[in-house]
């Protein structure tokens, strides 16, 4: 399989380090992926495992194809009602007959939902589509710039207590979720915001540095969000350079983060010399 995987993208695991995929290490991680997928639990190099060690999304062995330049594996997650994510690598995807056979999973299993997902260097039209970035710590990060950018803890008591409203604009980002954990006592690591007239209006987190398979130290994806209200005004530019510096401080290896193709994020990763390693289409069943 490692032979059409144009982006370094697993099921379950989502995207991985392009080292990953030579043949004997994909192998060996794809092992681990449907030894805890039967287990139900999160392997230890899952980002996945910041929020629980339990993991219920289950690879459909019995429904994989894998043949000469195409491999189809679905997986079934039983969040919300169920969704079957049809997982596609190889060129051309016929996607109206990946669809059908997504629908029929559905029926199978009790999902509600359905959805396919295949990757490419040269998205069609036909999907939604995230480009997968990299970016890795080697040189140092670009220097600080624009606003001023704090640790939420080390804010004012007054600026703090603004998180909430910032998070219930921003649920579509994450950080209602976030916020929810928070409340709830969970520390799941630092959040850095910037702000403007005593209100939180931007924020990057949370930062956790785990090591991967091979033992490399990657700094975990965070949410990321700026008010549209503020938006062009550099609060994006300093978040994510203050996160490049933390993950430095700490000696992460890499990063390896999604946007959507064309978006604000996109377009600030781009800018920052992050490698793009190809997309990853989503499209419903």
């Amino acid at each position: 399989m490692s032979r059409v995987l144009t982006v370094p993208y697993l099921p379950v695991l989502g995207p991985v380090h392009p080292d990953l995929c030579t043949p004997e290490m994909f192998i060996e991680v794809f092992a681990k992926v449907l030894t805890a997928s039967r287990a139900g639990v999160a392997l230890p190099f899952d980002k996945d495992r910041r929020w629980s060690p339990v993991k219920r999304d289950m690879v459909l062995v019995d429904e994989i194809v894998h043949r000469p330049g195409t491999t189809i594996i679905p997986v079934l997650t039983p969040r919300r009602g169920g969704t079957v994510k049809t997982y596609f690598y190889g060129d051309s995807p016929d996607l109206n007959a990946l669809q059908a056979a997504t629908r029929r999973c559905c029926t199978t299993y009790g999902a509600a939902h359905g959805r396919v997902i295949s990757f490419s260097t040269n998205p069609t039209r036909q999907a939604n589509h995230t480009r997968v970035h990299l970016k890795e710590f080697r040189p140092a990060p670009s220097a600080a710039t624009g606003p001023a950018v704090i640790p939420l803890d080390d804010c004012a008591p007054e600026v703090t207590t603004t998180f909430a409203e910032f998070a219930a604009a921003m649920a579509d980002h994450g950080f209602d979720s976030l916020r929810q954990r928070r409340d709830a006592g969970h520390r799941d690591g630092p959040i850095l915001v910037t702000q403007a007239a005593d209100r939180v209006i931007g924020a990057i987190g949370p930062l956790t540095v785990m090591p991967d398979q091979p033992g490399r130290r990657m700094l975990l994806p965070q949410y990321f969000a700026v008010l549209p209200e503020h938006r062009g005004q550099g609060h994006g530019r300093a978040l994510w350079r203050a996160v490049e510096r933390w993950g430095a401080e700490r000696r992460a290896d890499y990063q390896l983060v999604q946007a959507q193709a064309g978006g604000a994020s996109d377009q600030l990763f781009r800018s920052e010399g992050l490698r793009s390693l190809g997309y990853a289409s989503t499209l419903p069943a």
